[in-house]
C-alpha cells in the first residue's frame, strides 16, 4: 500500500506534464529530463557516454536540478486518490449488498434455529463488532464470504451451506467459525482497504500512464520528430515493465497475504472449537492442467486444500520465511526507492534510501527472527538448521527481488537494453544476503543470554546493524556500483588525472597500476567515510565475539580456533607484504625523491590490495570449514588479520631503510615513525569498513563453494542442535575468575584498538588535508572532470533539442538575470546624467552604487559561465567571448570604483578613464551577448518544429 501510495505521484506528474504540453514534444524536455539534454544527454550515444557526459557537469548540472520548479500536482492528485479510494471502501459493502440481492437470515428461518445458532458462534468468538448475517440464494456452493469495513460486517451464507447444516453441522459450524475468525483477525479491513486502493490507483493512475506511453509511441511511429525515439525505445520499454512489474508485485503479494490469513483463520476456527476433520476435502479437478495449475498457485488468493490440512497439522510452517515473501520486498524497495526520489520533499538521496531500509529491514528481522525464535523454543535440531540456512536462503532472494527491481527502474534515461557490465547487478545478491545472515546468527547467539533484558538489547543492536549494512550497501550500489556497471569506475579519465596533478612524477612508466587504482578507488571509496557504516561494521564482528565468548562452555563456538586461523591469516598477510616489498625493490627509482611520487603511491596501494586479499581469503576459508555461525566465525577471524595487517604495515613502513631487500623509500636505518604513521593511516581510512565488509561477502561466497561441494560428494548439511539454556551462575567463583579474565582480555584486545581505529578514523574530515602527498583520497572520484569531451557527429534536429532544453532549463533565465543587471546599471547612469556637472565638466557619481552594480552584473554574468556550455561548438563560442568580455567589463567597472587592495595607485582621472573604458566595454559585449543569445534562439527553433 506504502508503495501504490507513492508510485502514484510521479505518474501524476508525468501526466500533468504530458497534458500542459498539448501535444508540443518540447514541452517535454524540461524540469529533470530538460537539464539532462542540456548537459548533453543523447538517446542517440550509449548510456557510458550519457554518463560520461553528465560527470563532466555534475556540478552544473546539480544545480539546474536544483532550480527547476517544484511540482505539487502529483502529490495533490495522489491526496486525492486517497480520498477516493476511502469513499470506495465506505461505501463498497452497500453497493454490494445492491448488486448481490442478498436476503436476512430471518428470511429463510422459519423455526429460528438458524439465527439462534449463528448468534451462538458469534458469542463465542467473543467478537465486538458488528455482524449481520445474510443469505446468498443464488450461490448454491457450500461455503460462506465476508465483507465489510471496519466495525461493520457481513457474513454471506451461501445456500448450499444451509443445505449442509442439515447434513453437516459440524461443516457448517467450521465454515461459520473461519469466516468469525477473518473478523477476528481483521482480515476483512486489510483485504478490502488494499484492494480498493489498487484498484483506483490501476484506474486513475497506472492505465492513463502506460495510456500515454502508447500515445507517444504512436506519434513516433506516425512521424512526428521526437528526441526519444528509437535511441530511447528502451526507456520508455522500462515504462511499461516497471507498471507491469507493479501490477504483478500487487496482486503476488495481496495473494500471498491473502493465502496466509486463510490459513491463520483455519486455525482460529480449530481453536474455537472446529473439527480438523472439516478440512478432510478433495480439491476440484477441473479441466485445468495439473502442471498449469501448479504453475498457477501463486496467483490464486486460496491455498488447495491438501496445503490447508498440511498447515493444521502442521503451524510452524507458517513461521517459516517465505522465498516469495523475500522476492517481492526487494523488488518493491527497489521501486519504492525510485518513487521516493522523485518527491518534492525528499531532495537527498541518502534520505530516500534510509527510508526505503525503514520498511525492508523489519520485514526481514521479523521473519527470520520468528524462525529462529521458534525453533530455539521447540528445540528441533533440524528446525533450528532450517532456520539457520534459512537467513542465506532469505536473503539471496531478498536480493533477487532487488537485483529485478533495479534492473527495472534503472532503465529511466536508458538508451541500451542491456547496462555494458551486468555482472555487477550480482552485487545485490551479496548485499541483502550478508545482513540477513548475520541477522539470523546473531539473533540465535542472543537466544542464549541469561537474562531477557540482554537478549532484547542484543536483538536490538542487532537489529539496527543489519538495517544499517542494508542501507550502506545500497547507498555503495548508488554511488558507486551503478558507474561500475554502466563501464565508467573512472569517468573520462578523471581520477587519474587528479593522482598525476596531486603527486607530480613518471606516472607513464605505471600506466597499468594506475588503472588497478582509479578501479580499486571506485570499489572503496563510496562507504570509507561514512559514520554509520563504519559503526556498525565494528559492531559486525565485536557484539558476536562478545556473544560468542560468554556462551556456556561446550555449547558455543569454540572461539579458539576462530583466533588462531585469525592470526594464521595475518601471518599470511605479513607473508605477503613482504613479498610484494621485495617485488617493488628490484624496481625501485634510484633517488628517494622519486621513490616519495607515484612509486610510493603504488606501494600504498599494494599494501592496501594484500591487506584486503588476506581478509577475504581468510574469511573465505574460515567459512568453509565451519558447520555453524560460519559468517560470524568468518568477521571475527578478519578482523583479527585486519588488525594483525595494520601492525606490519607500521613495522615496515616505520622501519624503512633497515630491511635490506624489503626497503621501499630509505636507504638509512632509522626509525622514520612520521612515515609509518601516514603509510599505516593511508591503509586504514580505505580499509577498516570495507574489509569487514568484503569478508562478510567473502564468506557468503566461502560457505556457498563448501556447500555445494558437499552436495557433490553427497554429505548432508549437519543439524545444529537447539541454542542451549542461558548459563547459571556457579559456586565456583575462583575457579571461573581466570576464564573470565582471559574472555575479557580477549574482548578488550581486539575492541580497544578497532574502536580507537574507528573514532579516529572518522572524526577527520578529510584525509588528504592532513597528509596530501600520500593519501589516495587526493583523487577524489566524484571530481568534475574537465569539459574536454571530444567532439561527435550529431543529427541537426538532436542538437536543436538540446540547444532547446539549453534556453529552457537555464540558458534563458540566465540571459534574463545579465540584462536585468545591465539594466540596473544603465538606470544609475541615466541618474547620474541628469545631475549637475561641476565647473570641470565632470558628473559626480556615487562609487559605492556604481561598484555594487558591477558586481552584480559581474556575479550573473559568472552564474552563467558556469552553466552548460551550449551544446552547438560555434555558438559555445560566441557564447563564451560574450561573457567573458562582459565579465572583465564587470570587473574593471569594480576597480574604478574601488580598487582592490595591494593594486597600484591610480589618480582620479586614471580612475575616471578606466571607469569610461569599462562601461563601452561592457556596450560592446552585451551586444555580441544579444547577437549571441539570438543565435541560440534561433538554432533552438529550427530544428524543433
Amino acid at each position: 500500500m506504502v508503495l501504490v501510495t507513492v508510485t502514484s505521484a510521479p505518474l501524476f506528474n508525468s501526466l500533468f506534464a504530458a497534458v500542459q504540453g498539448q501535444n508540443d514534444p518540447r514541452r517535454g524536455l524540461t524540469g529533470i529530463i530538460g537539464c539532462l539534454y542540456a548537459a548533453g544527454f543523447d538517446p542517440t550515444r550509449s548510456d557510458t557516454d550519457n554518463l560520461l557526459a553528465a560527470t563532466r557537469r555534475s556540478t552544473a548540472l546539480m544545480k539546474c536540478f536544483g532550480e527547476q520548479p517544484v511540482s505539487y500536482w502529483g502529490m495533490a492528485a495522489t491526496a486525492a486518490l486517497l480520498a477516493v479510494a476511502g469513499l470506495v471502501y465506505w461505501w463498497l459493502p452497500k453497493v454490494r449488498d445492491r448488486w448481490r440481492r442478498l436476503v436476512p437470515v430471518e428470511a429463510v428461518d422459519a423455526d429460528g434455529s438458524l439465527g439462534a445458532e449463528l448468534a451462538a458462534l458469534s458469542e463465542r468468538t467473543g467478537i465486538r463488532s458488528d455482524v449481520r448475517f445474510r443469505v446468498d440464494p443464488a450461490r448454491m456452493t457450500s461455503g460462506a464470504g465476508v465483507y465489510g469495513r471496519t466495525g461493520s460486517y457481513t457474513v454471506s451464507l451461501h445456500a448450499g451451506l444451509l443445505a449442509r447444516r442439515g447434513t453437516d453441522p459440524e461443516g457448517f459450524r467450521a465454515v461459520v467459525l473461519h469466516e468469525l475468525a477473518h473478523i477476528h483477525h481483521r482480515d476483512v479491513d486489510y483485504a478490502y482497504a488494499s484492494t480498493v486502493l489498487w484498484r483506483v490507483f490501476v484506474l486513475f493512475a497506472l492505465l492513463p500512464d502506460l495510456a500515454l506511453i502508447a500515445w507517444v509511441v504512436f506519434l513516433v511511429l506516425s512521424g512526428t520528430k521526437s528526441p526519444w525515439w528509437p535511441g530511447a525505445a528502451p526507456e520508455l520499454l522500462s515504462f511499461v515493465i516497471a507498471g507491469l512489474l507493479l501490477a504483478g508485485l500487487v496482486h503476488l503479494a495481496r495473494a500471498d497475504l491473502l493465502r496466509r490469513r486463510e490459513h491463520h483463520a483455519d486455525l482460529q476456527a480449530v481453536a474455537w472449537g472446529a473439527h480438523p476433520a472439516n478440512w478432510d476435502r478433495p480439491d476440484p479437478s477441473g479441466t485445468v492442467a495439473p502442471l498449469l495449475h501448479r504453475a498457477t498457485a501463486l496467483l490464486r488468493t486460496h491455498p488447495g486444500w491438501a496445503e490447508r490440512r498440511r498447515v493444521l497439522a502442521d503451524a510452524d510452517r507458517l513461521l517459516r520465511v517465505s522465498p516469495l515473501e523475500m522476492f517481492l520486498t526487494g523488488a518493491s524497495a527497489s521501486l519504492l526507492s525510485g518513487s521516493l526520489a522523485a518527491l518534492p520533499f525528499l531532495p537527498s538521496a541518502q534520505g530516500t534510501l534510509w527510508l526505503t531500509v525503514a520498511m525492508v529491514a523489519p520485514v526481514l528481522c521479523i521473519a527470520l527472527g520468528r524462525a529462529v525464535v521458534r525453533s530455539s523454543r521447540i528445540g528441533d535440531g533440524g528446525a533450528a538448521g532450517a532456520s539457520t540456512r534459512s537467513g542465506a536462503l532469505a536473503g539471496l532472494w531478498l536480493g533477487c527481488g532487488l537485483l529485478v527491481g533495479e534492473f527495472v527502474a534503472s532503465g529511466r534515461y536508458r538508451v541500451d537494453w542491456l547496462p555494458p557490465q551486468p555482472q555487477y547487478l550480482l552485487a545485490f545478491l551479496f548485499i541483502a544476503a550478508v545482513p540477513a545472515v548475520w541477522w539470523s546468527q546473531t539473533l540465535r547467539l542472543a537466544l542464549g543470554l541469561p537474562k531477557r533484558g540482554a537478549r532484547r538489547a542484543v536483538a536490538g543492536v542487532g537489529a539496527l546493524v543489519t538495517a544499517t549494512v542494508l542501507w550502506g550497501g545500497l547507498l555503495w550500489w548508488r554511488l558507486g556500483g551503478e558507474r561500475i556497471a554502466l563501464g565508467a569506475s573512472d569517468p573520462a579519465g578523471a581520477l587519474a588525472r587528479s593522482y598525476i596533478r596531486a603527486v607530480p612524477g613518471a606516472w607513464q612508466d605505471y600506466g597499468q597500476d594506475l588503472s588497478v587504482i582509479s578501479s580499486g578507488m571506485s570499489l572503496l571509496s563510496p562507504l570509507h567515510r561514512q559514520v554509520p557504516i563504519g559503526a556498525a561494521t565494528l559492531l559486525m564482528w565485536l557484539v558476536p565475539l562478545v556473544l560468542l565468548l560468554w556462551q556456556r562452555a561446550g555449547a558455543g563456538l569454540r572461539v579458539r580456533r576462530t583466533l588462531v586461523a585469525g592470526c594464521a591469516g595475518g601471518l599470511v598477510s605479513w607473508a605477503g607484504m613482504a613479498l610484494a616489498r621485495y617485488v617493488q625493490y628490484t624496481g625501485r627509482p634510484a633517488t628517494v625523491k622519486e621513490r616519495t611520487g607515484p612509486f610510493l603511491i603504488v606501494h600504498e596501494w599494494w599494501v592496501i590490495a594484500t591487506l584486503l586479499a588476506a581478509c577475504l581469503l581468510t574469511a573465505a576459508v574460515v567459512a568453509a570449514f565451519s558447520r555453524r555461525h560460519w559468517l560470524l566465525r568468518a568477521v571475527i577471524a578478519a578482523q583479527v588479520v585486519q588488525l594483525m595487517s595494520y601492525g606490519a604495515v607500521f613495522l615496515l613502513s616505520s622501519a624503512d631503510g633497515c630491511l635490506g631487500p624489503l626497503n621501499t623509500v630509505f636507504d638509512s636505518c632509522q626509525w622514520h615513525l612520521r612515515n609509518g604513521l601516514i603509510i599505516t593511516w593511508a591503509a586504514t581510512v580505505l580499509t577498516l569498513t570495507n574489509a569487514v565488509l568484503g569478508s562478510a561477502c567473502a564468506a557468503l561466497a566461502g560457505a556457498g563453494v563448501a556447500r555445494a561441494v558437499r552436495r557433490v560428494r553427497g554429505r548432508h548439511a549437519v543439524h545444529l542442535p537447539a541454542v542451549p539454556e542461558p548459563e547459571r551462575e556457579s559456586a565456583a567463583g575462583p575457579a571461573r575468575r581466570r576464564p573470565v579474565l582471559l574472555k575479557a582480555g580477549v574482548v578488550l584486545a581486539l575492541g580497544v584498538p578497532a574502536l580507537l581505529l574507528t573514532v579516529v578514523t572518522h572524526a577527520q574530515v578529510s584525509f588528504s588535508a592532513a597528509v596530501p602527498r600520500f593519501s589516495p583520497d587526493t583523487a577524489d572520484p566524484d571530481a568534475e572532470a574537465p569539459d574536454s569531451a571530444p567532439p561527435t557527429k550529431q543529427a541537426p534536429a538532436m542538437r536543436a533539442w538540446q540547444t532547446w532544453s539549453w534556453l529552457n532549463s537555464g540558458g534563458s533565465l540566465h540571459t534574463q538575470r545579465i540584462n536585468a543587471a545591465q539594466l540596473a546599471l544603465n538606470s544609475e547612469l541615466q541618474k547620474a546624467a541628469a545631475r549637475k556637472r561641476d565647473k570641470n565638466g565632470n558628473v559626480p557619481v556615487d562609487e559605492k552604487i556604481f561598484h555594487r552594480a558591477c558586481g552584480t552584473l559581474g556575479k550573473r554574468v559568472e552564474e552563467a559561465q558556469d552553466y552548460f556550455p551550449v551544446p552547438s561548438p560555434d555558438l559555445q563560442k560566441s557564447w563564451s567571448d560574450a561573457l567573458s568580455r562582459l565579465h572583465h567589463g564587470a570587473r574593471s567597472c569594480q576597480e574604478a570604483m574601488a580598487p582592490s587592495k595591494g593594486a597600484p595607485h591610480k589618480t582620479e582621472a586614471e580612475r575616471s578613464r578606466q571607469f569610461s573604458a569599462s562601461l563601452e566595454e561592457l556596450a560592446a559585449g552585451l551586444r555580441r551577448f544579444v547577437a549571441a543569445h539570438q543565435d541560440i534562439q534561433k538554432a533552438a527553433t529550427s530544428g524543433a518544429k
